[in-house]
């Protein structure tokens, strides 16, 4: 009994000013850890709003066969540099393609293709597909698809927050630094 009396006489002793302002000091730090928090969670939050998700595939349907862009995420993504090689070839438009692929064709001309042209510094919306290239189905272009299975697109997009990515084997992947257009290898230049 002595020791709880001497704690109840100890614990009298106390200014309750003193004690007061030890609680707020508490209370204080804890509402800015908790802010903090809070502003870190937005801006996960934020980023997670602005993310572009590319995706490149391969379509085929009753009218064609071509490959297609699509953003799958909910920001824009914007195009820095976009390859496309077959082979270890890199090629500079959808012409000079067609004509190392089918060099015999002579119906394989703009009449029965679709293209987005350069998409280079293009923004693409959340939801948006762009066919890079789309060939109506004929006796020759059905000859040239057989060899579209080796054609590869390597492309370096950006979110608006500068985040960086780059889609190999149709895998985006997320990069440091945007990449820098090579003008040797680079589409459309």
């Amino acid at each position: 009994m002595k020791t709880f009396s001497k704690i109840i006489s100890k614990f009298k002793a106390i200014n309750t000013n003193f004690f007061v302002g030890g609680t707020a000091l508490v209370v204080s730090i804890c509402a800015l850890f908790i802010s903090i928090q809070e502003v870190r969670i937005m801006r996960i939050q934020q980023r997670a709003s602005m993310y572009p998700y590319l995706t490149v595939s391969k379509v085929y349907n009753g009218e064609g066969f071509g490959i297609t862009l699509k953003n799958s995420g909910n920001g824009l993504a914007k195009i820095n540099s976009y390859r496309v090689y077959a082979n270890g070839t890199y090629f500079n438009n959808w012409e000079e393609l067609l004509k190392t692929l089918a060099p015999d064709a002579t119906g394989i001309d703009y009449s029965i293709i679709r293209t987005a042209g350069n998409i280079r510094n293009e923004m693409i919306t959340p939801n948006e597909k762009v066919n890079l290239i789309f060939l109506q189905w004929t006796l020759e272009t059905r000859e040239l698809e057989k060899q579209f299975s080796d054609l590869e697109v390597k492309l370096c997009y950006s979110s608006l927050l500068d985040e960086h990515w780059i889609i190999e084997k149709y895998i985006p992947i997320e990069l440091d630094s945007p990449c820098n257009a090579d003008s040797t290898t680079e589409f459309g230049l």
